[in-house]
């Protein structure tokens, strides 16, 4: 069964609901913009999802160090060690007994669910089904979801999101843990789990980052904490960008030899000499040519002789 089209005329609930209703086998493949998931098919259930873009955490391995399961010094060894073997993180993690199939697999759906969260939001792009095809050939692990259920608890979400996000509505807000409640309530296990990651000051991005049970789960645990007095919200935490240190560099003045200085220096007063000589021979120009005119009209002498000894005293 080969599908494929428009988003904005077959929703992606839609989709998922339709393949989980003829109980397909194979890949789904959504984009929009430059996001791109792909989830694997079998039998109308969803057992893995793969995605390519910015938004979303783009690796397994990524959702195996938000849960906080494993240390960042045994993540980065056991990451070098898989490199090594050639072999996927979550089977080396396996292998080494640090995190259980049953702790695997609950990682892999608790991906599945983000991605399909994430996916149930976009409006327009592109889907299609190749029947028959599998997304990972050859993973040990095996989670089969009902498409369904993840559907239901996506729009759940979306429908909760805009509360929190106008209670929550900067990241970088710090959160400082309250000893005790203003509202004696019980919570659960989210909530302990948010109470235990927080330390002094962190801010909302930071404890997505280290809670391990996804940005909705964080934020909706965090949201039902302030609301009962469990954590205090601070103001929003400032990060001072590293300004980078000026640097003055020494511009190189242009240097001549000598040579070429001294050359410059006579050429500038050959320059001038000529401008006033030639000025010079204007004026004794001008001198010759009244002489002439003395020469030829005798009378002027009378009239300027008296100015040029005038002059000369």
């Amino acid at each position: 069964m080969e599908m494929e089209g428009s988003i904005q005329e077959f929703s992606v609930p839609e989709i998922l609901q339709f393949l989980s209703l003829h109980e397909a086998d194979g890949v789904l493949k959504l984009k929009s913009g430059r996001e791109e998931v792909h989830f694997g098919f079998k039998k109308g259930k969803i057992t893995d999802a793969l995605h390519k873009g910015e938004k979303l955490f783009h690796s397994i391995s990524e959702y195996v160090q938000r849960t906080g399961l494993i240390s960042p010094e045994t993540f980065n060894k056991y990451t070098e060690r898989a490199k090594e073997a050639g072999l996927s993180l979550l089977e080396i993690v396996e292998k080494g007994d640090l995190l259980s199939k049953k702790d695997i697999e609950d990682i892999i759906a608790f991906k599945i669910q983000e991605t399909t969260c994430e996916v149930l939001t976009w409006n327009t792009g592109r889907y299609s089904f190749e029947a028959g095809k599998k997304l990972y050939q050859h993973s040990p692990f095996s989670v089969e979801l009902e498409p369904n259920t993840l559907v239901m608890e996506g729009i759940r979400r979306i429908d909760e999101w805009p509360l929190i996000e106008q209670a929550l509505p900067d990241e970088n807000i710090a959160l400082r843990k309250l000893e005790e409640a203003e509202i004696e309530v019980d919570i659960g296990e989210d909530e302990k789990t948010i109470l235990e990651k927080i330390e002094e000051d962190i801010t909302l991005i930071e404890l997505v980052g280290i809670s391990g049970i996804g940005k909705f789960r964080t934020y909706n645990s965090v949201y039902k904490l302030t609301e009962i007095g469990r954590i205090e919200k601070i103001k929003a935490k400032e990060k001072k960008k590293k300004q980078r240190p000026k640097t003055f560099v020494k511009k190189q003045r242009l240097s001549f030899p000598i040579d070429l200085k001294q050359a410059l220096l006579y050429g500038f007063i050959l320059i001038n000499v000529f401008f006033l000589f030639k000025f010079r021979l204007n004026e004794i120009g001008s001198d010759l040519k009244n002489i002439e005119n003395l020469f030829k009209d005798p009378s002027r002498v009378e009239t300027i002789l008296p100015l040029f000894l005038e002059d000369q005293k």
